[in-house]
């Protein structure tokens, strides 16, 4: 019977979406009586975290990336022995008969020498697929020197030799061999499961991990996600973006498309990428990141999202947050936000990276019955079916398969 979960995560204080998972599936367990530990080795630690009753280790260590200490930092993420030793001596007060470790994140800090202690303690572990770095050196199957999807096999001559970091080829050359330590380190254990949170990370990750692993469950990822008042979008004439400005994101699409098409375009995100796109499109409007209330205002003057992220994604939650105001999306057949759209029902998808067919798309939309579009978002979307209790019901199925 599960009594324990520990769970492993780069930073005790959230750093981003995985974190924010990870923290939400501690605090949800702890309400429910379980016993709950996070390992960690950055701080410091959220509060929230302990007010809910989970136990946090924190090593303290910083991530590699901030660490100033450089060949300090390259021997941290290739192989963490601070956590190592202190992992394996917390795993002292479990029994890996009513104990799951479920890991979340690694490679910031705590390294894969996590799965060498779990290996060694016989501990059954799970591992959620937030992004690609469980097989991919640069952890997301892109080219970010092309910007574009890359299909080269990881670790293979072809990888090794592609210059595809966002930092530089040394960075590159550093990941190839984590990557490499990590496979050993990982497949020492028998009794390794995964999570994956779309369609897309299964198929991009499971043909390199399939035969190291006992099975795989699909879970996607908790969202905080309130049915709002449908968006009056018959009346409205702006489209939305809504995401960091990086290149992977296709902010330069999105606005190259309302430039091309004489629409009007908003942008809801910040980025290094801001000041070259505010100079070169200023017909699009640039509101920042915002949050709460003005977030919610420029919402509901939105006539429809575009999503042209370049790159797989992992479980996209903007596409849940527009269908709860009852928002078509336009989004890219390559990403995972294709899986929560259907084309020409709920939505439109098109060719990754391709802005001739994004376009077609959006004026297919323009086109369109949005108003039926609109109410197929409102008859089939249901909050609940995202909310965090239903996604730690559903994950201690999962839990329970595991140790059974």
């Amino acid at each position: 019977m599960l009594k324990n979960i520990l769970m492993l995560c780069d930073s005790a204080t959230v750093r981003g979406g995985i974190e924010n998972v990870a923290f939400a599936e501690a605090k949800e367990l702890a309400r429910r009586h379980y016993n709950v530990a996070l390992f960690a080795a950055e701080g410091p630690v959220d509060k929230t975290l302990v007010e809910a009753g989970v136990r946090v280790v924190c090593l303290w260590q910083p991530d590699i990336l901030s660490n100033p200490d450089r060949p300090a930092a390259v021997r941290q993420g290739i192989f963490n022995t601070v956590a190592y030793r202190h992992l394996l001596d917390l795993l002292k007060d479990y029994s890996p008969d009513d104990t799951i470790v479920h890991v979340h994140g690694w490679t910031k800090a705590l390294s894969s020498s996590v799965f060498s202690a779990t290996a060694r303690r016989g501990f059954k572990v799970a591992i959620t697929i937030h992004d690609y770095f469980s097989v991919c050196p640069n952890g997301g199957f892109y080219n970010y020197r092309q910007n574009k999807i890359c299909t080269k096999r990881p670790g293979s001559p072809g990888c090794i030799c592609c210059n595809c970091d966002s930092r530089s080829y040394p960075t590159k050359l550093f990941r190839v061999v984590r990557s490499f330590v990590q496979g050993r380190n990982m497949f020492k254990n028998k009794n390794l499961f995964v999570i994956y949170i779309s369609r897309t990370t299964h198929d991009a990750v499971m043909p390199y991990l399939g035969k190291h692993i006992n099975e795989a469950f699909y879970l996607r990822n908790p969202a905080m996600i309130q049915s709002a008042r449908p968006v009056d979008i018959a009346h409205n004439d702006t489209y939305l973006f809504i995401a960091r400005l990086s290149p992977e994101k296709g902010a330069r699409l999105f606005c190259q498309a309302m430039t091309d098409l004489g629409l009007k375009g908003c942008v809801l995100g910040d980025g290094y990428l801001k000041e070259e796109l505010v100079r070169a499109y200023p017909n699009v409007e640039f509101a920042g990141w915002v949050d709460g209330d003005q977030k919610d205002a420029i919402i509901r003057k939105g006539k429809g999202l575009v999503f042209p992220s370049l790159w797989y994604e992992g479980s996209p939650l903007t596409i849940l947050e527009m269908m709860s105001y009852g928002i078509p999306c336009i989004v890219p057949d390559r990403c995972a936000a294709s899986e929560d759209v259907e084309d020409g029902k709920t939505g439109y998808i098109f060719k990754t990276g391709d802005l001739a067919s994004l376009e077609e798309a959006i004026l297919r939309y323009e086109e369109a019955d949005i108003a039926t579009m609109q109410r197929n978002i409102i008859s089939t979307f249901n909050s609940a079916e995202c909310s965090p209790e239903t996604h730690t019901t559903n994950l201690l199925h999962i839990y329970e398969s595991i140790l059974s």
